[in-house]
């Protein structure tokens, strides 16, 4: 009688895969001004940050040398100077840079519930800017929103609570000067929206009215 040969089996050992190891100081924590009653962005060259970054070494009263200083720079993505009573910024990329270690690499600047009256074009220095604050200031011409046009990687941005919210057709106007935007007022921008802009924007379109008065 045949038999029927058996196919020989090999078991591989079960080998966990290793988990992959999280690093700690991956997550940086904002460089955090807010709070502080500040009136300049100057201040916060004096002033301690609420949060420190895990970068920054104990203070050791001795010179410091300037490898020493670089490394008490922070890591941070992020810049938080809301609440206070900022009324300019100008300053605010020679602040950034005594701060941060790669200040041109910040992507999140929270400027909220301070006394802008123009958003200065020293924010367009900031090149990798996604996230702009600029929510409960005394900003009241819309134009002054053209200034943000040039920043390439900008998609979240709050307007709320300017005098500018009250006039007609912001925030058509807004989206229409910054199509780019996903979130603005902290609502999402969907694609209706940004169909209703553009279309706004044609219709508002300085060169079309040219045109009419020709046509007549």
């Amino acid at each position: 009688m045949a038999t029927t040969p058996q196919m020989s089996t090999s078991v591989v050992p079960y080998k966990e895969k290793p988990k992959p190891k999280v690093q700690i100081n991956e997550i940086i924590p904002p460089v955090d001004f807010s709070f502080l009653h500040i009136s300049t962005v100057e201040e916060c060259e004096t002033e301690e940050p609420r949060d420190v970054s895990p970068r920054k070494v104990t203070q050791v009263k001795k010179k410091k040398t300037a490898e020493e200083e670089i490394s008490e720079k922070s890591q941070s993505l992020c810049l938080r100077l809301n609440n206070n009573d900022i009324k300019d910024v100008n300053n605010l990329m020679t602040i950034a840079t005594s701060l941060f270690e790669s200040p041109s690499n910040i992507g999140w600047i929270d400027l909220s519930f301070n006394s802008l009256v123009h958003i200065d074009p020293v924010l367009t220095q900031f090149e990798n800017l996604k996230i702009l604050y600029l929510h409960g200031n005394d900003i009241s011409d819309l134009k002054e929103i053209n200034k943000l046009g040039t920043i390439p990687k900008l998609w979240k941005l709050t307007l709320h609570g300017n005098p500018m919210e009250d006039v007609k057709g912001y925030r058509l106007y807004i989206l229409s000067t910054l199509p780019n935007l996903v979130s603005f007022d902290f609502s999402r921008v969907t694609k209706a929206d940004h169909m209703t802009a553009n279309t706004y924007k044609n219709f508002n379109n300085p060169n079309r009215a040219k045109r009419i008065v020709r046509d007549d």
